[in-house]
């Protein structure tokens, strides 16, 4: 049992408590982080002088012993976890010197600041991965800016488009869920050191050195806010399935369109599987997981908002929601590696999904629009002028090539009592998709100087939050060399 339980319990914990209390959160992650913060606290209760010299020098040699000998293995032997950096002093220095490591610290605390800092390291690896696939991405759509391909809604064509335009309208998600993250790391880091038991504390502490050391940017106006508080850690799981909603959604069109009924894309083999039963098939199976994923982290977030719903002084998910967190982390980044392997090396059929484009009657709006620009014709007419057609077209099962100036003159009449003054040329021309790929050329359109503009754009803004990203793993870089210099020289003032 923990240390400091023997004085009032006499039993030991149970085996539920056990694993809520400690194991769950005896992770190489929670146990670095709560090590750097041991670690921040020694030097600024050394620099304060609130500690006798005597114990100073013992609990520095004793951090630098731990360190020799390997933080995570040393802390993994310990029983409690939260407060194994004192159960290791303790048993190194004694309760005397040990016990200063607390001041100003509670249980609640040490948790959050420590899950704080995790979370923290763990948005930026999220935002990397984010980061790396919006790249991929954009290089995949620069090189498939004319590859002609149906567009669909409900699986059915509506209209033809471009892959790079199709793969583009992901990177515009990615870059929001990239701010999103960005915000979720900013409430984390904000400060939560000396808050006591959330009522402040009795001493006279530098606490600004402390959020130096550790890297803290906003310090917290109330305690019990800073401890009692788990928003940073929804929000963050918020920002991982949003992402992660997004991802699943392309995963399924990838896998409808890598069947054979499509037959649009080809990944690679590592990523598939046979049948036990039908060699014949070749299944893209990491697709699906990639979806699963996507349900696995929107699960564990609703697992959290579950959690939360609890008295506000309960601290049950200052314990449960890092463990979860980090494990949606770790299939987060599995997931988007794949995926990313897909993006870089996927065969993209081009004369199928030119022949599909072509194939579906989605040049109907663009004859449409032709009506509306060329013959002044209103939207609603035109669009129930070819609502006759389409019905004829499905009916007779004929292919756009099929259609004749005559059948669209019927409809016409059929609607509006005369004729539209339809020629052939005119119509040739709508019935190319690609005049309507290029023919929406305003802002969102498919053309390709407007997806070629979007995708200039999107290298800025991958520049611009890479810049922003970089800014801030120096300032976490910042923050340990400035821990590293101030315990070297109390090593050295101790020697």
């Amino acid at each position: 049992m923990s240390f400091l339980w023997k004085k009032r319990l006499g039993d030991s914990a149970s085996d539920l408590l056990k694993h809520y209390y400690a194991d769950i959160l005896r992770r190489p992650e929670m146990l670095e982080a709560l090590h750097d913060y041991d670690k921040a606290q020694l030097i600024m209760i050394a620099e304060s002088k609130r500690a006798p010299k005597s114990a100073v020098k013992k609990l520095v040699k004793a951090i630098a012993r731990m360190e020799r000998a390997g933080v995570v293995s040393e802390r993994q032997k310990l029983w409690n976890v939260i407060h194994g950096g004192e159960d290791y002093l303790r048993q190194e220095c004694g309760e005397d010197a040990a016990g200063w490591i607390h001041l100003g610290r509670s249980s609640p605390t040490i948790r959050v600041v420590a899950s704080r800092i995790a979370f923290r390291r763990k948005l930026i690896d999220i935002m990397t991965s984010n980061l790396e696939l919006r790249h991929a991405m954009i290089k995949l759509a620069r090189k498939n800016l004319r590859t002609l391909m149906p567009g669909y809604a409900y699986i059915q064509p509506i209209e033809a488009g471009t892959f790079g335009y199709y793969i583009m309208s992901f990177v515009e998600p990615l870059r929001r869920d990239f701010v999103r993250l960005m915000n979720a790391y900013e409430n984390t880091n904000i400060s939560a050191v000396c808050t006591g038991g959330g009522y402040g504390v009795e001493y006279d502490l530098d606490i600004k050195r402390l959020d130096e050391l550790l890297g803290f940017k906003t310090e917290m106006w109330n305690a019990r806010d800073s401890i009692r508080n788990y928003d940073y850690a929804v929000e963050a799981y918020m920002g991982l399935a949003l992402m992660h909603s997004t991802l699943g959604r392309l995963a399924l069109d990838f896998l409808i369109w890598h069947s054979q009924e499509f037959n649009f894309i080809r990944l690679p083999s590592r990523h598939s599987i046979t049948s036990s039963i039908a060699p014949q098939m070749r299944i893209p199976y990491v697709l699906e997981f990639i979806n699963a994923t996507s349900g696995q982290i929107t699960g564990r977030l609703t697992e959290a908002l579950s959690v939360l719903k609890t008295a506000s002084d309960q601290l049950e998910p200052a314990t449960m929601l890092p463990a979860e967190f980090w494990t949606c982390c770790d299939e987060s980044h599995a997931a988007i590696e794949s995926l990313i392997d897909c993006l870089n090396e996927i065969e993209i059929n081009k004369k199928r999904m030119a022949e599909k484009a072509q194939a579906h009657w989605v040049q109907a709006t663009t004859l449409i629009a032709y009506l509306v620009n060329d013959k002044n014709m209103s939207f609603r007419i035109a669009h129930q002028i070819l609502s006759v057609v389409g019905k004829q077209v499905v009916d007779s099962n004929l292919s756009p090539a099929e259609i004749t100036v005559d059948m669209i003159e019927e409809a016409a009449i059929q609607h509006t009592g005369k004729k539209i003054g339809l020629n052939e040329e005119a119509l040739k021309q709508t019935l190319d998709a690609w005049s309507g790929v290029e023919g929406r050329h305003y802002r969102g359109g498919t053309s390709p100087d407007r997806v070629r503009a979007h995708i200039k754009a999107a290298k800025a803004s991958e520049r611009e939050d890479t810049k922003l990203l970089k800014k801030i793993i120096r300032g976490i870089e910042v923050a340990s060399k400035k821990r590293t210099v101030a315990f070297k020289e109390l090593q050295s003032a101790f020697r």
